[in-house]
């Protein structure tokens, strides 16, 4: 619960600054995790969350245009399986496109164009140093600093990070 605190905050300031309406749930907030392990978390969590609202969640007038409720949803979900700790982060806004980040990853030289990757390896491309398909940078995204650090911060608590997406869901 402490930190959930923080992320609601961050929520709503961020989206405020964006012009967007969120709906933030928040589930499992009574799942225990030590204190070290938890201040660990907050920042890559919190990357996580502002390229959630940056990145996916569309302005009110395109999920209009979509067929979607004008308001955005975030669901940040904490749960034990077995003895380990889950946390989703999931939102209702547009995806990513797995051809755009192919495409900038070309752009930038990570990959050639004849490379053939699957659909998780081409998501796993946004953790590399300096990737943002941002067309601009703000005060929120776009400066490509974070995923990387981010999947590193989890890895050094023996974690692991995984994107999954859905084009428009």
């Amino acid at each position: 619960k402490n930190i959930m605190s923080r992320f609601q905050r961050l929520v709503r300031d961020v989206s405020n600054t964006l012009g967007k309406t969120i709906n933030f749930t928040i589930e499992g907030d009574e799942t225990e995790l030590d204190k070290n392990i938890i201040e660990s978390l907050t920042d890559p969590l919190m990357h996580i969350l502002r390229n959630s609202l940056d990145h996916g969640i569309e302005s009110a007038a395109d999920r209009v245009q979509k067929g979607k409720s004008p308001e955005g949803s975030i669901l940040f979900k904490a749960f034990y399986s077995g003895a380990s700790v889950h946390i989703q982060i999931k939102d209702d806004g547009k995806g990513i496109n797995a051809e755009t980040i192919r495409e900038k990853a070309i752009s930038k030289g990570l990959i050639s164009e004849d490379n053939n990757l699957s659909e998780k390896e081409t998501f796993d491309l946004v953790f590399s140093p300096g990737f943002s398909t941002a067309a601009e940078v703000t005060d929120v995204s776009g400066r490509g600093v974070g995923m990387d650090v981010v999947k590193r911060n989890i890895e050094d608590l023996r974690g692991e990070v995984e994107i999954q997406s859905v084009v428009n869901q």
